[in-house]
């Protein structure tokens, strides 16, 4: 749709007032571009301006007023002159009233002002609408009205029993686990972990990497709770004695989440996790990993190699799949075929043919590959290298002109190189197949809003392996916390990479049978590789992170090997 001349884009008002820059634009364009949603909301996921930056300039866009509802009390007048339920069906919420008849009534929606027209007759009144957030809304209808859309979180066993009572014991367990998708989805969570223990279930989510306890349920809805999560996510709910993995899907206010679900038997009951693919985010691409521009130029031009293995290594959790996928997207054209082997497959990729590994019946990563070969790919994903039979058949796929793409679990990327020679792959293979070796970590990036600058003592500068020469007069900045990143003073993650790309003089030393540590050595000085550590001090130099999530992230014995003081 074009925009009415005359009129300025959510854009032009944000940068006009300083609540962004050109670059912050530009990134969420981009991301507007790969995901389809509203700028607004891009610029909200990205992080780069708060909720009331963004309904402020819609504000001044359609000409109408901001309010914002949570400063001071409204009159009981104005909340008696509009009823609980035509406040809860037209979220709606009377602000101030102008006269006998008159009334100021927020909305969240700018387009919802054209569909209030019948509450002139409803109510008998005239009214005017003023702009307001969506948070600040929700939050003032519960404080006048008892409304709470977003529903809370917990469940009493007053609740549940008074359900049984009434012979509905699915309703409010059907509304319980909708909260929890609902509650993790406002909160940015990438994890569910329902954990029953021994007088309650414990819910926590992972966000950006760390567990925060979201909840505690009572041990009454326990069953019902598991019960229906296993529904859901197509498992045998009457087993409970072994593992079962599922899929489901979850459709919440903000996105529609595709649920990865895992079931352990535990001591106290089931534990189940549940990995959130957001749909509407999609795959990431490679300008929004977090690459530093010398590592961005160097990782596309060995992706574009025609044959080789390309490997990137890391803890579980640290990205491995996203960048691996942000890869391939950059791949996919109609005169490539690409074949994947996944387990699970995270993302479906149009124009990419994408097998899912089961374990049940001797499908695995080894049997697919053989079959892959028959199929004359160009480009092979293998999820996971983890055995000896897997590694030989995708070096031998590499050495026959294919290019492949894995992931092993290591901590630095030359361990890689050993590891492979560890599994039983003869050395020569090993240095005649691997074209590089990507290890990274994800680390949280300080909120904007909240970030202080601060100075640095000489333990924190000596723990991440920065004097205080390099430092200079940079800042330094740390964590806080504000309502923005809900008092985490983080929001968002990015990663760091350590880059290491196959020369000479590292093929002979893995010919050779060299040392990790002396592979180390041949990768920074011949390969030009620069260690995880080093990338790091990039962005706790850029602002982008802290000194001490750096430490959390890395461990010593990490930092120490990636600065060669093993």
């Amino acid at each position: 749709m074009n925009q009415p001349a005359g009129r300025k884009h959510i854009g032009e008002i944000l940068l006009a007032a300083g609540v962004i820059d050109a670059t912050k634009l530009e990134d969420a364009l981009r991301y507007q571009r790969e995901t389809g949603l509203k700028l607004g909301q891009c610029l909200l996921r990205l992080g780069h301006c708060r909720e009331e930056d963004v309904v402020r300039a819609l504000a001044r866009q359609s000409g109408i007023p901001f309010v914002d509802v949570t400063k001071g009390t409204i009159a009981p007048e104005a909340i008696a002159a509009v009823p609980r339920e035509v406040a809860e069906a037209n979220n709606i919420l009377p602000v101030k009233l102008e006269g006998p008849r008159k009334l100021i009534l927020a909305v969240s929606d700018p387009l919802a002002i054209y569909n209030l027209e019948h509450l002139s007759f409803t109510l008998n009144i005239e009214f005017r609408c003023a702009l307001t957030t969506e948070t600040a809304l929700l939050d003032s209808l519960r404080r006048y009205y008892g409304i709470d859309k977003r529903e809370v979180l917990t469940i009493s066993e007053q609740a549940v029993k008074a359900a049984k009572v009434a012979g509905d014991d699915e309703g409010p367990i059907i509304r319980l686990v909708q909260n929890l998708f609902e509650d993790a989805a406002k909160a940015r969570a990438s994890d569910i972990h329902v954990e029953p223990m021994a007088d309650r279930v414990r819910v926590r989510f992972r966000v950006d990497g760390v567990l925060k306890v979201a909840a505690d349920l009572p041990k009454t809805v326990q069953g019902a709770v598991l019960s229906r999560l296993k529904l859901m996510a197509g498992m045998d709910i009457a087993e409970k004695r072994k593992p079962q993995d599922g899929r489901a899907s979850a459709e919440t206010v903000r996105k529609q989440l595709d649920v990865r679900v895992s079931a352990l038997p535990g001591t106290h009951g089931e534990s189940i996790v549940m990995r959130l693919l957001d749909k509407q985010e999609g795959l990431v691409s490679l300008e929004r990993l977090g690459f530093d521009a010398r590592d961005h130029e160097r990782f596309r031009r060995v992706i574009r190699r025609p044959n080789g293995i390309m490997l990137v290594t890391g803890p579980t959790g640290s990205g491995k799949t996203t960048t691996l996928y942000a890869a391939l997207q950059e791949l996919n054209r109609p005169d490539v075929k690409i074949i994947t082997a996944e387990n699970p497959i995270e993302y479906h990729i149009p124009g990419i043919n994408q097998c899912q590994v089961h374990h049940q019946i001797g499908l695995d990563f080894a049997r697919i590959l053989r079959a892959m070969l028959r199929q004359a790919p160009n480009i092979i994903l293998v999820g996971e290298i983890r055995d000896r039979e897997t590694a030989t058949i995708a070096i031998q796929a590499a050495l026959t002109g294919h290019l492949v793409f894995s992931t092993l679990h290591t901590n630095d990327a030359s361990s890689a190189l050993t590891r492979l020679v560890d599994m039983g792959v003869a050395p020569f293979l090993v240095s005649s197949s691997v074209a590089a070796v990507m290890a990274q970590r994800l680390l949280r990036k300080l909120c904007n809003r909240c970030k202080q600058e601060h100075d640095p003592d000489p333990g924190m500068l000596a723990g991440i392996g920065l004097s205080r020469e390099r430092l200079g007069g940079k800042k330094f900045w740390r964590a806080t916390g504000c309502a923005d990143c809900r008092n985490t003073g983080y929001s968002g993650r990015v990663g760091i990479f350590e880059m290491l790309e196959m020369s000479t003089d590292l093929r002979e030393a893995v010919f050779q049978g060299a040392s990790t540590a002396k592979l180390r050595d041949h990768a920074r000085t011949s390969g030009g590789m620069l260690p995880l550590r080093e990338d790091a001090i990039r962005k706790v130099l850029a602002g982008v992170t802290s000194g001490d999530e750096v430490l959390r992230v890395l461990s010593k014995e990490t930092v120490g090997a990636a600065a060669g003081t093993e």
